[in-house]
């Protein structure tokens, strides 16, 4: 494509507005942007400086956006920032991704042939504000039954490099990871990172705020209060 598109924008599905929204300010830093409600749903918009992170709680399981990326708590989309809507909507929809919201909506949503959830949004849609140092969001896992599908999809329609086996995609500085979920694991969101300068710190005050690990070392994956799966990276 000839126009640049990248990450903007992560949105969480939790069960407790204020307890996901401490935890990111105390932990990591984030600062509020502001918080609305908008088909049956209110979403607290939250940045670390250069991404927005929303953290949704919809009146019930029953409204149609809440079943999007499935049930309970959980990653539910991911924004990307594109200069032609136009364009980018016929890309999308050429090559087998599928628009899944009003064609009105600021934030458009759309499932790619993955299965997974995005949306495309103009430039200048997210606030920012000064955030703490040290900690910024990095990157998104997703499970795919076809890691070269979806590598082909994100890189035909917004131009996002590929690694050589095709298990990661990048727009310079955003990196999203692809999991192979066979044929037993429908696609989803699996997890997100956020990269900080000192992962020990990171650690140690994600355990004093209710985050539980779920694996040690290299990965450093931890459930979040707000239910999520989160992976810290150090920083390079």
């Amino acid at each position: 494509m000839a126009n640049k598109s990248r990450v903007v924008h992560l949105a969480l599905k939790v069960a407790d507005l204020e307890r996901a929204t401490r935890f990111y300010e105390e932990v990591f830093g984030f600062r509020q942007t502001g918080t609305g409600y908008a088909r049956g749903h209110v979403s607290r918009h939250m940045t670390d400086g250069a991404y927005d992170l929303a953290l949704m709680v919809y009146d019930n399981e029953d409204v149609h956006e809440a079943q999007l990326s499935g049930a309970g708590p959980c990653i539910h989309h991911w924004g990307i920032e594109v200069e032609d809507r136009d364009a980018a909507i016929a890309n999308i929809v050429a090559h087998g991704g599928e628009i899944i919201s009003d064609p009105k909506e600021g934030a458009l949503k759309f499932r790619a042939p993955d299965g997974t959830v995005a949306e495309i949004v103009r430039a200048g849609r997210y606030r920012k504000a000064v955030t703490g140092d040290g900690a910024r969001i990095a990157g998104l896992a997703m499970t795919t039954r076809d890691s070269h599908e979806s590598s082909d999809f994100y890189s035909a329609v917004f131009g996002f490099e590929s690694a050589p086996d095709c298990r990661q995609l990048t727009d310079g500085r955003f990196v999203v990871t692809l999991l192979d979920g066979g044929n037993s694991e429908a696609p989803a969101h699996h997890h997100w990172t956020i990269q900080v300068s000192d992962v020990a710190h990171f650690v140690n005050a994600i355990e004093q705020h209710g985050g539980i690990a779920m694996a040690q070392g290299p990965e450093f994956l931890y459930r979040t209060p707000d239910g999520s799966l989160l992976r810290l990276s150090p920083a390079a």
